[in-house]
């Protein structure tokens, strides 16, 4: 029995026909045209879901803004500016590049001119140039007079040493033709002592006649002496004078001529040293005096030339206007490097790292632009604003300023209030977004 009845419940019952499950009945109701469940009740149920999603979106955005903030709204597009000024004061003469065009570096941009220029350095140096050549001019004159007396001086040089030495000469020729009579008459004199020595002997003379000659041959042997040395003497006189030394009573004009001559070879060679040096002064005081005419004559007529290349966004000065040194004429800027000026959290300053990814979708421009992170700024203040074509958007507590480089230049838009065309959509409003997602903040 137990066995019929375990077999019996393990078949499975066959549902009726007409037996559905529940949500069929619903659905052959609604079909039927039977009315469900209200919508009056489905809607606030959708609607507090809703909310309750959205509060807990709030609460998480505002207590982890780094989380879920990774772009900014508040951008705008911006370049450098390049402001274009003069050195020096005068009139604008002419402007060669108009608003809105471009221009390379080395191109001419403005025209000055100004004929008041201060010319008293240019006046001071031609003094100088001036008095530079009349001093060359006396000194040329003094060494050519030197010059002159210097060979006049060596003319006379030349015939006082020739009379000197004719004079010494003849000198010593007549000591020696003395000092020859002198020893002929000391050879008759000994032929004299001999001979009356010899009659002394025989008994002729005298012992006294023949001691008075023999004293009269010592006389003439001192005269001889002295005659000697004297010609000893004319001969070294003769040799130093020579050797322009002179120690002569007889030589005192020669030695007056030499060390005339002598003082004029030393002014000479004075002459020509300050000749020289006058001569390379004069040659830097004229390349000063050129440098500055050909300064005054360039800044008289200066021509603004241009440093890197740009367009010309506003004239300061038109032609015409009259400007001092350092006034600005004009401001420039540089579509082939655009800039994004956007504001960020504080928050997010570790991921805004120079280098980093950006994606940069510009008012106008249909599709996104890539970029990087140029610069971090915690603050702007005005000075640096004014280096940029466009105001910075505004600031609030713990935010910063992100400068986007783009990629690739912009390109030129159309302005919609005007009609006019925004140059490489510089004012335009733009989004900046970090390509890292959030959800990598979390891992």
């Amino acid at each position: 029995m137990d066995k019929k009845v375990d077999q019996k419940d393990s078949v499975p019952a066959r549902v009726k026909p007409s037996q559905h499950p529940p949500h069929h009945d619903s659905l052959m109701q609604r079909r039927a045209g039977v009315p469900g469940l209200p919508l009056w009740r489905v809607v606030p149920r959708l609607a507090s879901y809703g909310m309750v999603v959205f509060i807990i979106w709030v609460v998480l955005s505002v207590m982890f803004p780094y989380i879920f903030t990774r772009s900014s709204e508040r951008a705008i597009v911006n370049s450098p500016v390049t402001l274009v000024t003069t050195p020096v004061e005068g009139v604008v003469t002419k402007q060669v590049v108009t608003v809105g065009g471009s221009f390379k570096a080395g191109d001419p941009l403005m025209a000055l001119q100004n004929p008041n220029m201060d010319r008293a350095l240019l006046v001071e140096l031609t003094g100088k140039q001036l008095d530079n050549q009349k001093r060359l001019e006396a000194a040329k004159v003094k060494l050519e007079a030197d010059q002159t007396r210097m060979a006049s001086t060596g003319g006379d040089i030349k015939r006082y040493q020739a009379s000197a030495d004719r004079e010494h000469a003849s000198r010593v020729r007549g000591i020696e033709a003395r000092l020859t009579v002198a020893k002929q008459q000391i050879d008759a004199q000994e032929d004299v002592v001999n001979r009356n020595q010899a009659m002394q002997w025989a008994g002729a003379v005298s012992q006294a006649y023949t001691d008075a000659s023999r004293n009269q041959l010592t006389v003439l042997a001192g005269s001889r002496d002295a005659i000697q040395a004297e010609l000893d003497s004319a001969r070294n006189s003769s040799e130093a004078a020579r050797s322009k030394v002179f120690s002569s009573s007889a030589d005192g004009a020669l030695g007056a001529l030499s060390q005339k001559q002598d003082e004029l070879k030393a002014e000479i060679t004075q002459t020509q040293a300050e000749i020289t040096q006058l001569e390379q002064y004069g040659s830097e005081v004229d390349k000063l005096v050129t440098a500055e005419q050909e300064r005054l004559e360039r800044v008289s007529n200066l021509d603004i030339k241009a440093y890197a290349s740009g367009i010309v966004e506003d004239v300061l000065t038109p032609p015409g206007t009259r400007v001092a040194a350092g006034a600005t004429l004009m401001r420039t800027t540089n579509c082939s490097q655009p800039n994004v000026v956007a504001v960020f959290p504080r928050s997010l300053s570790k991921d805004l790292l120079p280098g980093a990814k950006l994606t940069v979708l510009v008012d106008g421009v249909p599709t996104p632009q890539p970029g990087t992170v140029a610069e971090i700024m915690p603050r702007a203040p005005e000075g640096d604003q004014a280096r940029y074509f466009v105001p910075f958007p505004p600031i609030e507590k713990n935010e910063i300023y992100l400068i986007a480089k783009l990629n690739k230049p912009l390109p030129d838009l159309r302005n919609r209030g005007s009609g006019s065309t925004d140059r490489c959509a510089l004012g335009h409003w733009a989004k900046v977004s970090l390509d890292r997602p959030w959800f990598t903040r979390l891992i």
